[in-house]
């Protein structure tokens, strides 16, 4: 399991904050966007995500917006004993 928090945009899983990191998944859709951003692990045994500057409000606006059309909203788990 990851540390800190998920954020959500319109029920899907956007960006992932760890260590007062901002992480993005890595997308085929976002490579053209995130070529010069660094990578890194949100978490021991993650994949490597891109690192996101918050600073570029241009930028976040454009990954969220396209991440917003290519992940899907995650399934509802079954609970134990359902």
């Amino acid at each position: 399991m990851f540390g800190e928090y998920m954020v959500y945009a319109n029920d899907k899983p956007v960006l992932l904050v760890c260590d007062n990191t901002v992480f993005v998944k890595k997308h085929p859709r976002l490579d053209e966007v995130m070529k010069d951003a660094s990578c890194g692990l949100p978490y021991p045994s993650a994949k490597e995500h891109y690192v996101l500057d918050i600073e570029n409000r241009t930028l976040v606006e454009t990954v969220i917006d396209i991440l917003e059309e290519v992940i899907p909203v995650p399934k509802k788990r079954k609970k134990k004993g359902d």
